[in-house]
């Protein structure tokens, strides 16, 4: 997926995870549905990992943008 995830700011991590999310609730298409939930789970386990709180993907879709940086 994405090689140098351990090597992103949480911050941006943070963005990505609001982006995918946002991607996921308003693609179209089920593959682009599909690749943004799993990007999505990705950047919440390294989020995790880092001891983060993650919200839920339906709040953090809120303050995404629908195609941004780190969605599918």
């Amino acid at each position: 997926m994405i090689d140098n995830i351990t090597e992103i700011e949480t911050s941006e991590l943070f963005k990505r995870y609001a982006n995918a999310c946002n991607t996921y609730y308003f693609a179209g298409g089920h593959g682009k549905t599909h690749y943004n939930k799993a990007y999505a789970k990705y950047y919440a386990e390294e989020l995790e990992s880092r001891g983060e709180t993650v919200p839920e993907m339906n709040i953090a879709s809120k303050f995404g943008t629908f195609n941004g940086k780190g969605s599918y």
